[in-house]
């Protein structure tokens, strides 16, 4: 079974996320967090920091793992996720290499009301992980 990992970026109590490329075999033009997978000798961990660089152009300073969960589906479809929080990096968000078509600030509510999330497991961590990281604002 595949595993991926997956950085969600914090900052005043929103998280980023990223809409996928149209012409992504699973889950196109859904909203994301950015990550991929975990490769040959490689942790989840430094999955997530290659795949944030890969992907909006940051380096992970500052993180703590936050969620696992295993998605069942199809023989191809099943995966381990593994989600990180993170709350300090160096660079600016940035898309990079086509697989996402838009980068945006969620606030709480507005995961709470957004249909488009490509994990529906994720409507509820990111909603927690947002409400958190207001609190302590």
């Amino acid at each position: 079974m595949p595993e991926l990992a997956m950085g969600a970026l914090t900052n005043n109590g929103s998280v980023l996320l990223a809409r996928r490329s149209p012409w992504r075999r699973t889950h196109p033009d859904c909203w994301s967090l950015p990550g991929g997978h975990v490769e040959d000798g490689e942790d989840a961990e430094a999955a997530m920091r290659r795949e944030m660089m890969e992907e909006i152009g940051v380096t992970p300073e500052r993180w703590q793992f936050a969620a696992k969960f295993v998605r069942q589906g199809q023989s191809d479809a099943s995966a381990t996720f593994h989600i990180y929080r993170v709350d300090q990096w160096r660079g600016f968000p940035r898309l990079f290499g086509g697989e996402h078509t838009e980068l945006r600030w969620f606030s709480a509510a507005a995961i709470e009301c957004e249909t488009e999330l490509a994990l529906p497991e994720l409507g509820k961590f990111l909603t927690n992980l947002t409400v958190q990281q207001s609190s302590k604002n």
